[in-house]
């Protein structure tokens, strides 16, 4: 029973989060086009609005995949409570390094 909430909430995350990004794209191309008599103002805030669209979007795709994530360390139970809480811990240190420690960060924030 606990899986299946589990991959529920994981579903309904990506299916809104797959919702959200088609906002995005439609709303990326209802940003006017700096050309001619276009307003700066106007373009800059339909830029925030799907930039700020696009951050909801993500932070709902990203909870769909850390449930997926801990699916795997709830399977853990059926073996143990040990088992269980070793691979919450796993899942734990595999997500902070690949958030906070990994190569894509580096790109993004370094000099690379």
């Amino acid at each position: 029973m606990g899986l299946a909430v589990i991959f529920v909430y994981a579903f309904f995350k990506f299916a809104w989060s797959y919702r959200l990004f088609n906002y995005v794209a439609i709303l990326v191309g209802s940003v006017p086009v700096l050309k001619g008599d276009a307003d700066p103002a106007e373009a800059l805030a339909g830029a925030r609005l799907a930039g700020a669209m696009n951050v909801v979007a993500g932070r709902h795709f990203n909870r769909g995949q850390r449930a997926f994530f801990f699916a795997l360390a709830y399977l853990g139970w059926f073996v143990s409570p040990y088992v269980f809480m070793a691979g919450t811990g796993a899942v734990l240190f595999v997500m902070w390094r690949r958030q906070f420690a990994s190569d894509a960060r580096e790109a993004l924030i370094g000099d690379a």
